[in-house]
């Protein structure tokens, strides 16, 4: 570990919001996070098996498993930050050691994912880190809403530095970061319970929308638009193990190509298209044929029981007046049931 790193970590300007979660509209059916758990689990088990039998078994620094406890948090944790990383998984930065008892860590998340409840630790929570042959124990020691760029000290002895967007549930690009720092306490006895690690949601595989016959798909990607997102909010009853997954922004995804397909249909007034996605909304045809602007902030609203989507409601507004749509579920397809204008 370099000496800059012995004293410090420094942030760095993650754009993880917005247009930054490319794998929405590029993979529709991911389970990548439950994959990479899976992954885990199986190299765990065989780690597990060999201490067991009396092969030597000895723990090497690299990709593992993240759990908060009090926070109900089970994650993947894989190298790099890039998009393709943090879509499935929290973010390793290469630029630093790999957690242990005398290394500093900095791993990162989307907010609206992993790490969306991260603001509510509390310090003396506890955090683990598992590889196969260890699970290094942490204990929460700070946190500070901070800005890119800016060294945050860690502690002696090995600490975890989580880092994500603030405020947590912003679909929109926000430089402001929010900062966990976890002091190392132990390593843990490698027995069963010690890497028992359990799974995330597999919630969205599947789920789509009905394309509409010839309107490409690329116009249903956020890249194409000019939308402006707000925040994220939740309804209902949703599990800890949904909020802090991948799945709410796979869900929104998925909402967010049904409303980009209804702002193409009344631009270019195909109520035919219309039918495909939203056959239980009447057509705006007041508003159809012409050019359509969106200046609010699109707010988004999940409507989860446990681990199981109910409806997303999408607020915004269409050339100045006030819209609210009503997105339900059924089965593995996602429909506009209500879009209201003015």
């Amino acid at each position: 570990m370099t000496a800059r790193l012995s004293l410090g970590i420094v942030l760095l300007l993650l754009a993880l919001g917005g247009a930054a979660y490319p794998i929405w509209w590029h993979n529709r059916s991911s389970a990548g996070a439950q994959k990479l758990l899976k992954s885990q689990n199986h190299r765990l088990a065989i780690a597990l098996k060999n201490t067991y039998h009396g092969n030597s078994c000895k723990a090497r620094p690299g990709p593992g498993v993240l759990k908060i406890p009090s926070l109900g948090l089970t994650a993947p944790v894989q190298q790099g930050l890039t998009n393709s990383v943090l879509d499935v998984a929290i973010g390793h930065d290469p630029a630093t050691a790999w957690p242990g008892p005398s290394s500093a860590t900095l791993l990162a998340a989307h907010d609206v994912s992993f790490f969306s409840e991260l603001n509510q630790l509390k310090k003396g929570d506890i955090v683990t880190y598992t590889v196969p042959c260890a699970t290094y124990e942490f204990t929460v020691s700070q946190a500070v809403v901070s800005a890119p760029g800016r060294q945050i000290p860690v502690p002696s002895g090995g600490a975890i530095v989580m880092d994500t967007c603030w405020p947590p549930n912003a679909l929109f690009f926000t430089p402001d970061r929010y900062v966990v720092t976890a002091s190392y306490v132990k390593t843990l006895p490698q027995d069963p319970a010690a890497v028992k690690i359990g799974n995330v949601v597999n919630l969205t595989q599947g789920l789509s929308i009905n394309d509409p016959k010839g309107l490409p798909f690329s116009s249903l990607e956020l890249q194409n638009n000019t939308q402006p997102l707000g925040l994220m909010n939740f309804e209902g009853s949703p599990s800890k193990a949904f909020i802090q997954s991948d799945a709410p922004l796979q869900l929104d995804g998925v909402a967010l190509e049904a409303w980009f397909a209804a702002i193409h249909s009344i631009e270019a007034n195909h109520s035919s298209w219309w039918s495909e996605f939203a056959p239980g909304a009447p057509f705006p045809s007041a508003y159809a044929g012409r050019p359509i602007t969106q200046n609010s902030p699109l707010q988004v609203s999940e409507n989860v029981r446990g681990t199981k989507p109910i409806s997303v409601s999408l607020s915004g507004d269409i050339n100045g007046y006030p819209v609210k749509v009503t997105e339900v579920v059924k089965g593995k397809k996602l429909f506009i049931a209500s879009f209201t204008i003015g």
